[in-house]
């Protein structure tokens, strides 16, 4: 017979037929798939979620079949189609698909056997979790994959309590049941970006210059000459990693400082960056500073920032052809990915660095520095420091819907004081050279806490506020 699904008695007839043809094939045939499938149409279709629990359990028990001990599980772990939750039978459920070969069970089964905290609701048992996670990422469950990589990346100590993600020379005197390993948390992550889990991938871009090109900072890199619909980056990108975290490097102002801040090609760079999976941005910069207790050599992680520049392409959304369609209107509050932020302010504290939580980045338009007048008046703005790259990169990230935070050097006091002599190129470059590593420092150990981190969530908020802030007409 056939049915006119445009019509909705044509559809409740084939949706009634369908559950009768589930039924006899469960039933009276008693084949697993179908059996399966027709738990499936009582929970989607039906809504009953009772039934439903019943048939996955009796196929899980009965036909041994996986994917049904899987879903019992959930339901058994959740509380539906029963009255109550039993984490513990839930265990058992899927531990059973995990034998049955199902690997998004051997997944569930490691991640209840690994996890930590209060709320844990059964007994841990690192080395039984992982066996079921491997075998998970054997059979291709690259979420199985990313979480293993996290494991090697900061270890799994005895007494999870004890780890302090701030602290690594106490962390290293731990007992620990898995010892960090970065080389098998490289191996694990490339798995899981092969298998296509996005944050397993290189996903952290960092927009530098002068230090980060020691070969004993950033392994194996391999140039990436990229094109991009707004044009050529500053440079090559180099792709590799550091301390087993794939990373993505970017000389803002090219290799040679060849580009001058107004002649940076800003849309490009973050373009290629986004488009070698990067989910996340850090970046250094050179700022004067406009406050007394932000003295040169500090670091300052920056929250705001005042745009004094101008003629700069600062969107996407300009009908570039290959680029997003319609007009972007992007919401600049907060300016700076927390999430990142929070990252490099624990490294540099980690590290002992003076480093300020806040600061409002005055980025003008250059090559000049400021004049003492103009000095005065980003004072009387709020401005903290003054650079010239802040804007338009910070906006052109978010747009992109990217984590992005900076940290900035302070290298000089621009001019604003009494008695103080105008800003020079030899005096920046000197501080800056002198200080470098610290912002290196901070960078390299907040690529480990970000890639430490388990929750994503907040990337998916990027994305939707972008989502959200275009308006596009056909």
């Amino acid at each position: 017979m056939a049915y006119d699904l445009k019509k909705e008695e044509d559809v409740k007839e084939y949706v009634e037929n369908l559950g009768i043809e589930y039924r006899f094939g469960c039933y009276k045939e008693k084949k697993p798939e179908v059996c399966h499938l027709l738990a499936d149409y009582l929970e989607a279709i039906k809504k009953d979620f009772g039934k439903a629990a019943t048939v996955y359990k009796s196929n899980c028990l009965d036909y041994n079949y996986g994917k049904s001990c899987l879903k019992y599980g959930n339901y058994t772990l959740i509380g539906r189609g029963r009255d109550k939750s039993d984490p513990q039978e839930a265990l058992q459920y899927f531990e059973k698909g995990c034998e049955l070969n199902d690997p998004t069970s051997c997944l569930h089964a490691g991640l209840l056997l690994t996890a930590t905290g209060d709320a844990v609701p059964v007994q841990r048992d690192v080395p039984k979790g992982y066996n079921y996670l491997k075998k998970s990422c054997d059979n291709r469950e690259s979420t199985a994959c990313h979480y293993l990589a996290g494991m090697y990346l900061s270890g799994v100590p005895k007494n999870p309590k004890e780890f302090n993600p701030h602290n690594p020379e106490k962390n290293a005197k731990l007992d620990y049941l898995i010892k960090p390993d970065l080389k098998q948390a490289f191996q694990f992550a490339m798995r899981g970006c092969e298998l296509g889990h996005i944050y397993s991938c290189a996903n952290i871009g960092i927009i530098g210059g002068s230090g980060f090109d020691d070969p004993n900072l950033f392994e194996n890199p391999i140039e990436r000459d990229i094109t991009t619909p707004f044009g050529k980056p500053s440079d090559v990108l180099l792709e590799g990693s550091i301390k087993g975290v794939s990373c993505v490097l970017l000389a803002r102002h090219g290799r040679k400082h060849q580009y001058q801040p107004s002649d940076v090609n800003y849309r490009a760079n973050i373009w290629a960056l986004k488009s070698l999976g990067c989910t996340h941005i850090l970046a250094t910069t050179a700022t004067g500073s406009l406050v007394e207790q932000y003295r040169p050599g500090d670091l300052v992680v920056l929250d705001d920032f005042i745009d004094r520049t101008w003629g700069r392409q600062c969107t996407f959304y300009d009908r570039t052809e290959g680029g997003p369609r319609g007009v972007c209107h992007l919401p600049m509050r907060p300016a700076f990915c927390e999430k990142a932020r929070q990252a490099l302010l624990s490294a540099a504290r980690g590290r002992g660095h003076v480093c300020h939580a806040t600061g409002t980045a005055v980025t003008k338009q250059g090559p000049r520095f400021s004049s003492r007048a103009e000095s005065l008046m980003h004072r009387q703005w709020g401005g903290h420091v003054v650079n010239m790259t802040t804007v338009p990169e910070v906006a052109l990230a978010k747009e992109a819907g990217l984590s992005y935070a900076a940290v900035a050097l302070v290298t000089d006091y621009d001019c604003w004081r009494e008695n103080e002599q105008s800003v020079s190129v030899s005096e920046v470059l000197e501080m800056f050279a002198r200080n470098i590593k610290k912002a290196i420092d901070v960078i390299v150990d907040a690529v480990q806490i970000l890639a430490a981190d388990s929750d994503y969530s907040y990337l998916d908020c990027h994305k939707d506020l972008v989502t959200s802030a275009i308006m596009l007409k056909n």
